[in-house]
């Protein structure tokens, strides 16, 4: 793929007992820095790892990705079942009033399902939303930065086809701090339009990305408000706040209600 990840030298899979062993390479004799939510990256990292998404996307945009037999495996992205369980006035307690008051009000049906489930649905549902091969989890923790500040993505194991913009809102929206994210979106999603390689007749235009960009942010607010909501099951909490209070914010400040009603109609 043309973006930066760990070689693989052989991946062992027990389909019957839902099991693998994957034996990869170690990115950090490489010089690699691996990542998480408490060690934001840089605007010009974050520009290295957009383009390197649009690397990957345009090569498997389209027909690209249906006409690729090696890929005939990857499945849709769509919604999974539990995130409506997520005890919701766990992670309300942690995050406390640093978040807009707007997000302590939603309940978990409008945030998992009016919210979450509705955009999974604008991935894959519509002949308006161009399909390509996603990595599927390009959170912040799922990457790490080489010497030269190129940034490079592990953990496929969520790799579906959808929409673009789910790799791209996910991964910027969480791996830059707020003030980062409010200052340099719009510069660092003309940088991933302009790295994509694409014909004229298939190049989503600026306001398309724009659009789906705001959209976007149901993802990472739906995630990890139920991660934060699981105590220290699946993250460490300082991890898991850092991650809702970005989305928290890219919430209001993107409008995400609106993006979602300006998709549907």
């Amino acid at each position: 793929m043309p973006l930066d990840h760990p070689a693989v030298y052989t991946a062992v899979i027990d389909e019957e007992r839902r099991d693998f062993l994957m034996i990869m390479e170690d990115v950090v004799a490489r010089g690699a820095d691996p990542r998480d939510s408490t060690r934001p990256m840089t605007i010009d990292q974050v520009a290295n790892g957009v383009r390197g998404l649009a690397r990957m996307h345009s090569e498997y945009w389209g027909d690209r990705l249906t006409n690729c037999p090696a890929l005939g495996w990857v499945e849709p992205f769509v919604a999974f079942a539990g995130l409506e369980y997520a005890p919701l006035h766990i992670a309300h307690e942690r995050l406390g009033d640093t978040v807009p008051a707007e997000i302590p009000a939603l309940s978990g049906t409008e945030l998992f399902v009016d919210i979450w489930v509705r955009y999974i649905g604008t991935l894959t549902g519509s002949s308006k939303s161009p399909q390509t091969l996603l990595h599927g989890d390009p959170h912040i923790g799922n990457t790490y930065v080489l010497p030269d500040d190129n940034v490079g993505f592990l953990d496929w194991q969520m790799a579906r086809r959808g929409n673009w913009s789910l790799d791209v809102g996910y991964f910027l929206q969480g791996a830059l701090t707020i003030a980062d994210r409010r200052r340099s979106e719009r510069e660092l999603l003309d940088e991933y339009r302009g790295a994509l390689r694409l014909p004229a007749d298939e190049m989503p235009t600026a306001d398309e990305i724009w659009l789906r960009y705001r959209a976007s942010v149901a993802h990472g607010l739906a995630i990890w408000m139920a991660t934060l909501s699981g105590g220290d099951a699946w993250q460490r909490a300082d991890i898991c706040l850092a991650f809702a209070q970005r989305y928290s914010a890219a919430f209001i400040d993107l409008e995400t209600r609106a993006a979602l009603d300006a998709i549907d109609a």
